[in-house]
């Protein structure tokens, strides 16, 4: 109903005056409660001399419309063409460095300044990650290599305090002839695996006094175990690698054994290191002329290369990359490798070289990116991924001699500490008389010695030392008697 103001209309006998025609519709449609609000409003708004106006939308003009098509077109066009522009830059770019001619490095120093929030809320799958390439990208922004670093650092304090404290535990002598191997138990602290110059296997709780631990007995001279570890799809079993040109699987109680590796002519040829993959289902073994072999699980050949010049004297996986393989030899290298493209020495991924023969060559446990080498004179050697640049030289006296154990140094599982046995040398620079046969723990991050072990009842030269899994306990090889610290 309309009332004398043309403004003014009745609706459910209120009277409601609206800014234009086109305001009925939507008052109406409100509903009683909506439109009392609506009311009250417009009550303030006409007491304060305001008025109710809604701008409607300004209607465009054909020439406006063809305006805005025209500025659309031009602004793909100009896109396009600088979209050609740079593929045309990127293709230039590509063919010079096909070609050598354009060197390419990268620069990620601009990335690292932008960073301005915490790196573990931005790249958490980084710090999980195990890959290498994550590792090598975390340490170009400035990230912690992994979070196990981090895990370390509040962990070095105790840990260093353990292993300063231990003392002689117990001392073991099932050998006639001098220890040459050692491994712990992957899964039981308490046993500890060790093999012989005469070839025999001592399996040994450390915990048990009844004497009533396993021994398999060797072939005697011709049967020196190089190389021993446990088998990674069932702990009961224990491959070997001896001078008697076979390796071995065998069960710890000895009674069944499979030869994965013989080569027929133990005189001429022997097998000198072994290591097991368990991710790739693969064994690698080394020998005395530099050949290298890799195996399956189940002893079939997968391809066998000369990859050295000398005897390999250690082969091992990286914890961090399955596919990456290191290998140890006299011939004074030690080589990394892809063991998906390996086809000749040639494939090597990187060279390490040395002054002398090397001994072993071992990844740390705690992050897989640093490798420790002794080699057969006087140095320890820390390298550091991604590059494996030389980190440090620790100079000590552990000099080869034919009639002892190959000395060779070790990690800490938990934390990057070197455990070495010391053999006093009267030419090294700082020999004092009287000098320990000790084993010598040092700090890999800064070279310092953290602490050195010895027992007066123990006074022989230590060639091997290996920490237990948990890294409370720890096995030395001293001639014919195994040393057991904690």
């Amino acid at each position: 109903m309309f009332l004398s103001n043309p403004r003014e209309y009745l609706v459910a006998d209120n009277i409601y005056t609206l800014s234009g025609p086109g305001d009925i519709r939507q008052h109406l449609s409100m509903g009683p409660r909506r439109s009392k609000r609506f009311q009250e409003l417009n009550n303030l708004q006409q007491e304060s001399g305001a008025t109710c106006l809604r701008k409607r939308p300004k209607k465009m003009t054909s020439q406006n419309q063809k305006d805005n098509k025209d500025k659309t077109a031009q602004s793909v066009v100009d896109e396009a063409r600088e979209n050609e522009v740079k593929a045309t830059e990127l293709s230039t770019t590509c063919r010079r460095i096909l070609n050598g001619q354009t060197e390419v490095k990268l620069d990620f120093s601009v990335r690292k300044k932008e960073l301005s929030i915490a790196p573990n809320l931005m790249f958490p799958y980084l710090q999980r990650s195990l890959n290498f390439i994550h590792h090598q990208y975390q340490a170009s922004i400035g990230l912690l290599s992994h979070p196990r670093l981090q895990h370390a650092q509040g962990v070095a304090g105790p840990v260093v305090s353990m292993v300063s404290n231990m003392q002689l535990f117990r001392t073991g002598s099932p050998f006639d002839r001098r220890v040459t191997a050692m491994a712990w138990h992957p899964s039981n602290p308490n046993i500890l695996a060790a093999g012989s110059k005469g070839g025999d296997i001592y399996l040994w709780d450390i915990n048990n006094i009844n004497n009533n631990d396993n021994f398999i007995p060797g072939i005697g001279p011709g049967g020196s175990i190089q190389a021993i570890k446990f088998w990674p799809w069932n702990h009961r079993r224990i491959i070997t690698a001896s001078i008697d040109g076979r390796v071995v699987l065998q069960d710890t109680d000895g009674r069944k054994t499979d030869v994965l590796s013989d080569t027929f002519n133990c005189h001429d040829f022997w097998y000198c290191s072994v290591d097991v993959s368990q991710a790739r289902k693969v064994v690698v073994v080394g020998d005395n002329v530099g050949n290298t072999q890799l195996l399956s699980h189940e002893g079939k050949k997968i391809w066998n290369h000369k990859l050295h010049k000398g005897k390999v004297t250690h082969a091992e996986f990286s914890p961090r990359e399955d596919w990456s393989l290191c290998t140890a030899s006299i011939d004074h290298t030690v080589k990394l490798w892809d063991v998906r493209m390996i086809k000749d020495k040639k494939s090597a991924l990187c060279v390490l070289q040395h002054d002398k023969g090397v001994n072993s060559v071992y990844f740390n446990p705690s992050d897989g990116c640093r490798l420790l080498t002794t080699d057969q004179g006087s140095e320890i050697r820390v390298y550091r991924a991604p590059e494996w640049s030389l980190e440090r030289t620790i100079p000590h006296p552990h000099r080869f001699f034919q009639h002892i154990t190959p000395i060779k140094a070790s990690w800490h599982p938990l934390l990057d500490l070197i455990v070495v046995g010391r053999y006093p040398d009267k030419t090294f620079p700082g020999y004092t008389s009287g000098e320990r046969r000790t084993i010598d723990v040092f700090d890999a991050n800064t070279g310092a010695t953290v602490c050195q072990l010895h027992d007066p009842s123990a006074p022989g030269i230590v060639s091997l030392n290996k920490f237990s899994p948990d890294g409370d306990k720890l096995a030395s090889g001293m001639g014919v008697n195994i040393l057991v610290w904690c």
